[in-house]
């Protein structure tokens, strides 16, 4: 994608380039960058945007606010484009909608889909799940796709913990069959999603060694291939399961530590501070994970 752009840039054909440049930014978003560098890089790129192509500029603040979210800061990012995007989020949702722009509306809906899944409120989760779902450009397979998918079905099996729904069972295990699927493209990208749904429905049918067994492979492979946010993830799902489902609350604490500490690299100050609060953490779970090396990925 970035040897797309440049080669777009060289040619002159700079409005069109700047798709693969907005994709390169969300790609590096969900496969867990480092937020710090990437709300530098974020930041510079948006200013080439907004002067050759403001629909991939909106693209890419929705990206800013989600960044800026899970750093638990506010960047003024609006501001400081001097409302070429209008005031805030809400209206690139209305301008989206006024427009039929069910692309960037998507889009936007799927950006606070993540940010509440990290946020752990699941139930606002639902609620924009369902209006991506609404939209035609759901049916269009996109790379967030991927996230959408397994983000849901995590959600599904919590859910069908809480209520039984078989509704929400489903939607894990519809998860669990596309990542299976995709595996066999990119076990690096996929296999420790896979451990981590597959735990969780493991954990759903009581099943306690299999599920702690596939929590600690997902945390295994999320670190071997430098996932530092879903090895966090995998912390995090274990210590739910060892403290609502194990009975343990001595693991579950020392899980939601090493998650706190792996949210601390990622750079999401923000999430590892909803976790602190929610699980009224230590000054020490402060401290980095002694087990990771710095977060690089390895391919």
């Amino acid at each position: 994608l970035l040897e797309t752009y440049q080669l777009g840039m060289k040619i002159g054909s700079f409005s069109t380039s700047m798709y693969p440049l907005c994709f390169c930014s969300r790609i590096a978003l969900l496969e867990g960058e480092n937020l710090s560098v990437l709300h530098q890089s974020n930041s510079r790129d948006l200013k080439t945007m907004t002067k050759y192509n403001l629909h991939c500029a909106k693209l890419s603040v929705l990206d800013m606010v989600m960044i800026d979210e899970l750093r638990g800061i506010d960047s003024n990012t609006f501001s400081m484009f001097n409302g070429s995007f209008g005031n805030d989020e809400k209206d690139i949702i209305i301008d989206a909608q006024l427009k039929g722009d069910n692309y960037l509306l998507g889009y936007a809906y799927q950006r606070r889909f993540f940010s509440s899944f990290w946020a752990g409120d699941y139930g606002n989760a639902e609620l924009y799940c369902r209006r991506v779902l609404s939209l035609p450009s759901a049916k269009t397979p996109v790379f967030q796709s991927i996230y959408f998918t397994f983000y849901r079905g995590l959600i599904g099996f919590l859910r069908f913990r809480d209520n039984e729904s078989e509704e929400q069972y489903g939607i894990g295990l519809d998860a669990i069959t596309k990542i299976e699927f995709w595996l066999q493209f990119s076990r690096s990208n996929f296999e420790n999603k896979l451990y981590l749904l597959k735990a969780e429905l493991e954990a759903s049918m009581r099943n306690l060694d299999a599920a702690s067994k596939l929590y600690e492979a997902s945390v295994k492979s999320a670190n071997d291939c430098g996932r530092v946010h879903e090895k966090g993830l995998a912390f995090e799902f274990m210590g739910n399961f060892l403290s609502s489902v194990a009975d343990d609350p001595t693991g579950a604490r020392a899980c939601m530590k090493k998650s706190h500490a792996c949210y601390l690299q990622w750079g999401a100050l923000g999430k590892a501070a909803i976790l602190r609060e929610k699980y009224n953490l230590n000054d020490d779970a402060l401290e980095r994970d002694p087990t990771s090396s710095k977060h690089e990925r390895h391919e």
